[in-house]
């Protein structure tokens, strides 16, 4: 089996248990921010009904989700209900969640749900095939930077050795839904494929529901669901990296029924004496990378393997991620460098 390609699991129970646990008050604050992607109209008109759209925050991240041919509000509660739900599974700082129990069990075995222990297996399949430029065990280090609110302290080596020492995808051992760390100091953390898999369900979930239209986008991670209500392509802009606004694009994919993912340095950063150190981490180096890019986008079905593959092909770099890419079927890409030339893969739809 072509490890990029692994088979979710049948998940008809939980869209069940959701179907039957809605809530009409919202679990999430309502929030702006700068999101890394827009959704661009076009010149047709959009079906007369007015969509159902909400905003809020999980995951650390800003979220929205539009929902076209319905007016029936309890699916979007079942939406949030979801992302509740996962947010609980998968958080690494939530007490009992699975993530917060592997992290906490001193090198123990651990019992985790069978949706957590296909996102390890999925997320050590990338590790392997990046040797260990992906990989789940990056805590330590990015606990250590902690770039989202360092306000310009730079690690010593010292420290950052140590931390690499607790990096090593290899210590992670998975057997059925039991998850094993060889060593009590390693943490893992889902966060470089969990939004992708959260979106996936979500699009299975509303067309559990009959939705045809919808557009999910977590914190970036955009994923439409078919076309849009008139039948045309979505138009998905990707921003300009470090641009004035987000509405400040750099290129613009048309696209239907498909994900639309990027990492890039300019979404987390803090910046000391003109040097910009970014979230995407080297785990050789223990700095963040440096490779001559800002940002990779892919452009895939399925957004689990997007979300990963974003960063997966970030820190491999131009070459190697590109080959990665042209590998892979159904996978397209666009790589954007540091000073802004656009690099495509063979068949990423350019206008």
């Amino acid at each position: 089996m072509n490890r990029f390609h692994l088979k979710k699991a049948n998940f008809t129970n939980r869209f069940h248990h959701v179907r039957n646990s809605r809530s009409s008050s919202r679990m999430f604050p309502v929030v702006s921010s700068l999101l890394a992607f827009l959704l661009l109209p076009s010149g047709s008109c959009f079906a007369a009904e007015e969509p159902l759209s909400e905003t809020g925050f999980f995951l650390d991240t800003v979220i929205s989700i539009t929902i076209y041919g319905t007016s029936d509000s309890a699916i979007m509660d079942g939406c949030f209900t979801l992302l509740d739900e996962y947010e609980q599974q998968f958080s690494r700082t939530i007490e009992g969640s699975d993530v917060w129990n592997i992290n906490h069990s001193g090198g123990e075995p651990t019992e985790v749900g069978e949706e957590t222990a296909y996102l390890i297996d999925t997320a050590l399949s990338y590790a392997e095939i990046s040797d260990g430029r992906f990989d789940i065990t990056i805590t330590p280090l990015a606990e250590l930077w902690d770039v989202e609110n360092n306000t310009g302290v730079i690690p010593s080596d010292e420290d950052i050795a140590e931390a690499l020492s607790h990096i090593d995808f290899t210590t992670v051992s998975l057997d059925g839904t039991t998850v094993t760390l060889s060593d009590p100091e390693a943490e893992i953390d889902l966060g470089g494929i969990a939004k992708g898999y959260i979106a996936d369900c979500l699009k299975e979930y509303l067309q559990s529901e009959g939705i045809e239209s919808a557009l999910i986008n977590l914190g970036g991670n955009v994923l439409t669901l078919g076309a849009k209500p008139d039948g045309s392509n979505w138009k998905i802009g990707i921003r300009k990296p470090f641009g004035e606004s987000s509405s400040d694009l750099i290129d613009v994919v048309e696209t239907t029924d498909k994900a639309v993912i990027t990492s890039g340095t300019y979404e987390r950063y803090f910046e000391v004496d003109g040097v910009i150190y970014h979230h995407i981490l080297d785990t050789e180096t223990g700095y963040p990378v440096e490779n001559g890019l800002t940002s990779v986008t892919i452009l895939c079905e399925s957004s689990t393997e997007g979300d990963a593959l974003s960063t997966t092909c970030f820190v491999l770099g131009l070459e190697d991620g590109m080959e990665l890419v042209e590998s892979l079927d159904n996978i397209e890409a666009l790589f954007i460098s540091e000073d802004l030339e656009l690099y495509y893969s063979s068949g990423f739809p350019e206008e």
